[in-house]
């Protein structure tokens, strides 16, 4: 089956503090994975070529459909926030916040994933899976402000605190996701090496946070699941088990689950 990774990152933002290392986390991510893993590498889109609307519903203006929503794995690095969960610069399409669920109404939050085929989305930024954070006096909860972005989405991968500045999550994450991170994190020649031993998404997430951050970061994930489904239970495509599509209204129940791990 053709596996598809789409990447954005940023370093040179207008409006935000600059960043040093988001095109070597996010490179090391994709071409890990393209280069080592055979997967078709959709886009790698850095700077001003990084745009809010890659992520954004249609229904509010944005092109999920035609970039995110069209590959099973992405990530980003850059700016983030418990409201946000990717800033962008200011001086692109369509501005430069992908902003949670907070109100009501239906235009209420930019993120509905997994429509068409995302399964798996990390944010490799500080404070987006937040288990709780106020805005206006208004104390909003993970579940709140990211529950819909569910409609097919898998897990979202992040971080609860703070997380640093640095090149190598990405490669880690996807080396551990792939089973080759015995020669990309340890370096023992592949040669030596009896296959590979990859690890669940959730569990690689948090094991390249424990490599890669201080003990004060702490990384979280969420995910959905209804009847029939075991997200939990993932492994990237072609190194073990992958859950049906959690969609909503299609069982009797719905859920989310927010695990939290300090590094």
């Amino acid at each position: 089956m053709s596996k598809k990774v789409g990447v954005e990152w940023i370093n040179n933002y207008d409006c935000h503090n600059p960043l040093v290392h988001e095109h070597e986390d996010a490179g090391g991510f994709f071409h890990e994975l393209v280069n080592h893993d055979g997967w078709t590498g959709a886009f790698n889109f850095g700077d001003t070529n990084a745009w809010e609307e890659d992520f954004k519903r249609p229904d509010k203006g944005g092109t999920a459909d035609q970039w995110i929503d069209t590959v099973d794995f992405a990530y980003f690095t850059g700016h983030g926030g418990p409201f946000v969960a990717a800033y962008f610069r200011c001086d692109v399409p369509d501005d430069d916040r992908l902003e949670s669920d907070y109100y009501s109404g239906p235009d209420n939050g930019d993120l509905r994933l997994g429509r068409n085929n995302l399964e798996w989305i990390a944010f490799e930024v500080c404070n987006t899976l937040q288990l709780e954070a106020d805005r206006a006096g208004t104390t909003y909860d993970v579940f709140d402000r990211w529950a819909e972005a569910f409609q097919g989405l898998h897990i979202i991968c992040s971080f609860v605190t703070t997380s640093q500045d640095v090149a190598t999550p990405g490669k880690y994450f996807a080396s551990l996701c792939d089973g080759r991170w015995l020669t990309v994190i340890y370096g023992f020649p592949e040669f030596m090496i009896p296959g590979r031993f990859p690890l669940k998404v959730i569990d690689a997430w948090f094991e390249m946070a424990y490599l890669v951050q201080p003990d004060s970061v702490i990384s979280a994930v969420m995910f959905a699941n209804t009847e029939g489904t075991d997200t939990q239970n993932d492994y990237i495509h072609g190194h073990g088990h992958v859950s049906a599509d959690p969609r909503p209204g299609t069982a009797a129940w719905f859920m989310w689950t927010w695990i939290a791990c300090t590094c």
